[in-house]
């Protein structure tokens, strides 16, 4: 591809994934990109390991090219996983007296485990260190008992001392009316225990519902020692040269600076996905597809994902890691169906595949680190859709007899030889997959057959395909950058910060009033995107309404139009409310003249910053359907059994060019990825380079 220029605009672009770091960059005329495994005890050694061999393959050295970048943008796992594996810090709650088992009670929900049992969420603040607060507030804010600070300051100790709790989380009843006590009890910490931080649930969500609002407190709070590993990259990629900020993807899908970050560690849960789904949208606008199911198949997860009309999907509040609770980020089901998602057999006597994950460390058994269990990649590999020899472009070969060893091992108790068991794995991996990309659709009211799947990820073109056979859907699209497609989403993201406003009235609702909020919150969150370094040109807000019916638990968040508010303007919100509302549950469900609540108004600010784009690829075109050329040909297995394996065609990813195509069965092995074509299906490539998948009628 050449040498990087120095002198150009260039973007870095990071994401650390549960098994590999991927890193892109781009001088503006072109793109390189790598893969490392991911470092967890150290998470700056998987980034600049991967770094640095995309820099290798740009002709230059990490020395000269840090001073030269004017972007670097970095996804993490680190909160995700400390959720994820319970290793957050121990926290104190203090909530108003009364409710000490808010949180323990979960609002009577409950999660499947490991062996598919149905158990209270996962526990982040015990009951042991909840403390209730003799104060109360009324509905509207009014104080009914004044909070007695000494009260305060003698729980906080009680819970530092005798408890060694290392965090605190103050969240009081109907503190977003009135954060005069929460605000009151965390000036009364922070002078008595400075060393310990103390989290105001008002200060961070000032939305109704206790629940939502505590629970995001307490993880805020649980997540502050995940920071620490960033903290220390960014230190060491200054060192190393690095003068551009580090900017961190978001689970909103945005940027913010590492200071904020450190404010809101929680902001960061599910940074990659959202990277990947932001990615998706950009990328898919450059062939002309607005309406898409995004599926990312990474090392430890399958997550899935809507971008209607070019915009992703967001949500407020869901369930993060077994917690219900509020944050706004995009709207992403994730299941433990990845490249390393562990094949095990229950009490029952069943195959499973995931939740439990290989990981980087030791690994699937077929990369010889000290991995015994079956994986994804392992099944892949014994049925013949992953070559050995070119995995990563040839960097890491993998072990085919480990595999076959692995696969042989879990297929024996129920009677399966490996091959048998391999099918089995992928089997099962693939009807989760199905049923998660379903799930989207159906909760969004969607149709399969207006909705191309867009595939990235290691081996997720390896599943996209029979995806949408079964769901009718008509397309598939796989991006050139696949495999890194989150990485480069971080050297995309623009900064987004968010502040929100309980209204709670009901329509019709004055519009003066609204506005008044409105700029009330525009010089907020412009204050938030000038403090992350946007000037002022590059700065603009949004707004949304939350709307529901009344007496209605949820809500829908409707965009505002710009400019003034008048009445017209919200009779029109209103119009746009109840045509979101028919399009998700049916006209139907629609009573008429059924009163309608505005629960909250968020502002949202974003900041334009230089991002990469992949119009920076300079491909080689070919005329439009040339017939790509086989380079070889290997078995696949696409059933069960002796006759399951199938003869085809073996094509090269590096000498696909725009124009050509590809007919089914066949399988395409890139330096980073794999491809399934399935039979009676058709493969072109677009001019950017994106792989467009369509079934034969």
């Amino acid at each position: 591809m050449g040498v990087i220029d120095l002198t150009g605009e260039i973007c870095v672009g990071v994401d650390v994934g549960g098994t590999f770091t991927d890193a892109v960059l781009t001088d503006g005329a072109g793109i390189w990109r790598a893969k490392a495994p991911t470092t967890p005890a150290d998470v700056g050694q998987g980034v600049v390991a991967a770094l640095e061999v995309a820099v290798t393959r740009a002709g230059s050295d990490i020395t000269s090219l840090l001073p030269a970048v004017r972007r670097f943008g970095l996804g993490t796992t680190a909160v995700t996983n400390a959720l994820a594996s319970r290793t957050g810090r121990r926290v104190g709650l203090l909530t108003t007296k009364g409710f000490e088992e808010l949180v323990s009670f979960a609002r009577g929900r409950r999660v499947h485990d490991e062996e598919g049992w149905l158990t209270p969420p996962p526990e982040v603040v015990s009951p042991r260190c909840t403390v209730g607060i003799n104060e109360r507030m009324d509905r509207d804010g009014n104080v009914i008992r004044a909070l007695d600070p000494a009260e305060v300051v003698a729980a906080a100790r009680l819970l530092v001392d005798e408890k060694g709790v290392e965090a605190l989380a103050v969240s009081f009843l109907w503190s977003f009316r009135n954060p005069l006590h929460e605000q009151q009890a965390i000036a009364a910490i922070n002078e008595a225990l400075p060393d310990i931080p103390a989290i105001s649930g008002a200060a961070l969500h000032p939305a109704i519902r206790e629940f939502e609002r505590t629970t995001f407190a307490v993880l805020n709070a649980y997540t502050q020692g995940a920071f620490k590993g960033i903290d220390t990259l960014a230190a060491d990629l200054a060192a190393k040269g690095l003068r551009a900020p580090l900017l961190l993807v978001h689970s909103a899908g945005g940027s913010i600076s590492v200071d904020e970050a450190r404010r809101l560690p929680i902001g960061l849960a599910e940074s990659g996905p959202a990277a990947g789904v932001s990615a998706a949208a950009a990328v898919a606008s450059k062939t002309g597809s607005g309406d898409l199911v995004t599926c990312d198949m990474g090392g430890t997860s399958f997550d899935v994902s809507v971008v209607a009309h070019g915009q992703p999907a967001r949500r407020t509040r869901g369930e993060l890691m077994g917690v219900w609770t509020a944050l706004s980020l995009v709207d992403v089901e994730s299941i433990g169906a990845g490249g390393g998602s562990i094949a095990w057999i229950d009490a029952r006597g069943m195959l499973r595949v995931g939740p439990r994950s290989a990981g980087a460390e030791p690994g699937p058994a077929c990369y010889r680190r000290g991995g015994m269990e079956p994986t994804v990649t392992d099944a892949l590999l014994v049925l013949g859709y992953v070559e050995p020899a070119r995995f990563l472009g040839g960097d890491m070969a993998l072990d085919e007899d480990a595999a076959f060893e692995a696969c042989e091992r879990v297929g024996k108790p129920l009677g399966l030889d490996a091959r048998d068991a391999a099918w089995g794995i992928r089997q099962l991996a693939l009807a989760g997959m199905i049923k998660a990309v379903r799930s989207r659709l159906a909760a969004r009211g969607l149709d399969p057959r207006t909705h191309a799947l867009f595939s990235y990820g290691g081996c997720g073109a390896l599943f996209t395909p029979s995806i949408a056979a079964a769901l009718g859907s008509p397309r598939v699209l796989i991006p050139e950058l696949a495999s890194v497609l989150s990485a480069f989403g971080a050297a995309t993201a623009d900064v987004r910060r968010e502040r929100l406003k309980a209204v709670l009235a009901h329509f019709p609702v004055d519009a003066r009033v609204i506005e008044k909020d409105a700029a009330e919150l525009r010089a907020g969150v412009l204050d938030d995107v000038a403090a992350d370094g946007i000037p002022d040109a590059d700065r603009q807000v949004t707004f949304e309404a939350d709307l529901r019916f009344k007496r209605q638990v949820w809500e829908i968040p409707i965009p505002l139009p710009d400019g003034p508010l008048g009445d017209e303007e919200m009779v029109a919100l209103v119009d746009a409310f109840r045509d979101e509302y028919g399009q998700r549950y049916g006209r139907g469900s629609i009573v008429l003249n059924a009163p309608i609540e505005f629960v909250s108004l968020r502002a949202i600010g974003t900041g334009r910053t230089l991002k990469a784009s992949i119009d920076a690829m300079d491909l080689e075109e070919v005329p439009a359907g040339t017939p790509s050329e086989p380079v070889g040909r290997r078995i696949v297995w696409v059933d069960r059994g002796a006759d399951g394996g199938v003869d085809v065609d073996v094509h090269s990813g590096e000498e696909l060019h725009p124009g050509h195509v590809v007919r089914g069965p066949a399988v395409i092995d890139a330096t980073d990825t794999t491809i399934w074509v399935p039979d009676a299906t058709t493969l072109e490539v677009s001019p950017h380079g994106t792989l467009v998948l369509e079934a034969r009628t």
